[in-house]
């Protein structure tokens, strides 16, 4: 019996320009309540959405954080069961501790006296489901302006860590840093097996970027050299 082909895994990734970025954060600072006795999610997509485009990390270990795997005095994160099933430590930024910071204070004042596991949660102080949250991203997509194609075209949220990704490589290259040496760092970052599944983003970087990276077949080449069988 003839086995069904499997399905196609090439898409390209939405790497969400400056603007788009803006109009994302100003649309989930807007988003309105109806009724707070429900699973709102109104409270933390303005922190979340930060926080997934400020760390690039996936939404389902983002959703996964306890309330004592982020460090705000010292701001990183520990992340403990990720993708691939390896424990790192990632620093973030300072500003995007005063957005956490803000994030907690107005959760507590919602919601004082349940005691909370996860950090992200509902107004009810449950811990956020995906489902949940791509619903209501969509919704952030349209009030942001950016139309939703479906299907692999998105934008979805997992975008934004592609974006993290590109961006952090246009920094790093920007500041003098070699790409042979940003791709390493990155791929530690993200949390990926391989410097191949890092390898997407110098073309992605090259594609949004011109100019910035030379002769990326060359790139490519020296990256990841061929092996001949002796």
């Amino acid at each position: 019996m003839a086995r069904a082909p499997k399905p196609k895994k090439n898409f390209t990734p939405h790497i969400y320009t400056q603007k788009e970025l803006d109009n994302i954060f100003e649309a989930c600072d807007n988003l309105e309540c109806n009724y707070i006795g429900r699973d709102s999610l109104y409270i933390v997509m303005p922190a979340l959405v930060r926080f997934l485009f400020g760390t690039g990390v996936r939404i389902g270990e983002a959703l996964d954080l306890k309330v004592n795997d982020i460090n705000l005095a010292h701001n990183y994160l520990a992340l403990r069961d990720t993708k691939n099933g390896k424990e790192r430590l990632l620093p973030f930024s300072e500003s995007l501790a005063m957005v956490l910071k803000q994030y907690l204070k107005h959760r507590d004042r919602v919601n004082p006296l349940k005691q909370k596991i996860f950090f992200f949660t509902t107004a009810r102080g449950r811990k956020c489901n995906s489902q949940q949250i791509y619903k209501v991203f969509r919704k952030v997509l349209d009030d942001a302006g950016i139309p939703f194609k479906g299907g692999h075209y998105g934008p979805r949220v997992h975008d934004l860590r592609h974006t993290f990704a590109v961006k952090s490589l246009v920094n790093m290259i920007a500041n003098g840093t070699d790409v042979y040496c940003s791709l390493p760092v990155l791929s530690t970052y993200l949390g990926h097996q391989s410097l191949e599944a890092t390898n997407q983003y110098v073309r992605l970087t090259a594609e949004h970027h011109p100019g910035l990276i030379q002769n990326i077949e060359d790139v490519f080449i020296n990256v990841f050299p061929s092996i001949e069988s002796l």
